[in-house]
């Protein structure tokens, strides 16, 4: 009875301490920096030759704003008023820190204001990028 009992806790132990490790979410790529998903791939292509933002500044900072988002989400929703265009797409851009220094975000008409009546989320000038993994 003892003997049953000492190695179902050893069992359960064992699988507790397996199971722990498996709930990690993994790094999405190997040691050579290739992403191991199809999805993964297809958005860093899509993310190499568009820009993470929309043609609208978030009014409080002046600038577009990025909303960073755990690593492991992959969608999101963008809404609309009026006429239904409610879309759900994927987030392709992945946070990175930018070269130390600064730069020229362009000339200073080249992203609008919030409109006083905004009719889609994209004019809020917040946009989604995945978190990094490190």
């Amino acid at each position: 009875m003892t003997r049953t009992l000492l190695l179902a806790c050893a069992l359960a132990t064992l699988l507790s301490a397996w199971g722990a490790s498996a709930a990690r979410a993994g790094h999405p790529t190997d040691l050579g920096g290739h992403a191991h998903t199809v999805a993964d791939r297809w958005s860093a292509r899509f993310a190499q030759v568009t820009p993470w933002h929309a043609n609208y500044y978030y009014t409080q900072a002046g600038r577009p704003v990025a909303l960073v988002v755990p690593p492991t989400a992959n969608m999101r929703a963008r809404w609309s008023w009026g006429v239904a265009q409610n879309e759900i797409g994927p987030i392709h851009h992945r946070f990175a820190r930018p070269y130390p220094g600064y730069g020229d975000a362009g000339p200073s008409g080249y992203f609008a204001p919030t409109p006083y009546w905004p009719s889609h989320t994209d004019q809020f000038g917040v946009y989604y990028v995945r978190g990094p993994w490190e």
